[in-house]
């Protein structure tokens, strides 16, 4: 298996994080010539990272990703628990999907003041606040976000949130989901804890920082 993209992305940090927890060590390869390349975009034309290379076929799509590798290794369970706990997992991440990630793109575009658009950003702000609040009702923090045990959801969330704290909760004054009293601060500080996560999201620090840092010496 071979898995293209760069770690300081949180989609290339979701495959990579669920990939150790099942015990496979996936180390992400730049793409040559990037993501835009005719390379790349001749295995996978929507021109986005990650894409898993697996037997001669590309599979593109994180939470994809994902479900391959739990296919694959059902041996070593990613989503464990009862059909609902494992559908709890999978709601929580498709909520960061489709109802957290389009708002934090809108913010992540604005950071700069020279360039901001005001009104996109005060209307994505008021989205991703509701969506706080979609995943504050959902995740359990039992201690994780679906139940006992890391899934899907937890590997989904926990890289997300790590950037948004470097990037539009500093810059944008967003507010940080991973701080209060509720649900979602006691599941990121049970994430902080947990033998893999906590030692991960040390590492993804790192991969975001430079991340950060190549976008400033363009």
């Amino acid at each position: 298996m071979k898995l293209s993209g760069a770690l300081g992305s949180p989609y290339v940090a979701r495959v990579v994080l669920y990939a150790r927890l099942k015990g496979i060590e996936l180390a992400p390869v730049q793409p040559e010539g990037g993501i835009k390349s005719s390379a790349y975009l001749a295995e996978n034309p929507l021109g986005k990272m990650p894409v898993l290379e697996l037997d001669g076929t590309c599979v593109p799509e994180s939470a994809v990703i994902c479900e391959l590798l739990e296919d694959l290794h059902p041996d070593l369970p990613g989503l464990e628990g009862t059909p609902l706990e494992r559908a709890r997992a999978r709601t929580i991440a498709r909520i960061f999907d489709l109802y957290m990630s389009p708002q934090a793109s809108i913010l992540f575009r604005n950071m700069n003041p020279a360039t901001r658009n005001v009104a996109a950003v005060e209307a994505a702000q008021l989205a991703f606040v509701a969506s706080i609040a979609y995943l504050e009702h959902y995740v359990v923090a039992a201690p994780f976000a679906a139940g006992r045990t890391v899934t899907v959801a937890d590997c989904t969330l926990l890289p997300a949130f790590a950037i948004f704290r470097k990037t539009i909760v500093p810059l944008l004054g967003t507010p940080d989901p991973s701080l209060g009293c509720g649900k979602l601060p006691a599941w990121w500080a049970a994430m902080t804890q947990h033998a893999v996560t906590g030692p991960f999201l040390q590492e993804y620090d790192v991969a975001v920082d430079a991340l950060l840092q190549s976008f400033r010496n363009r």
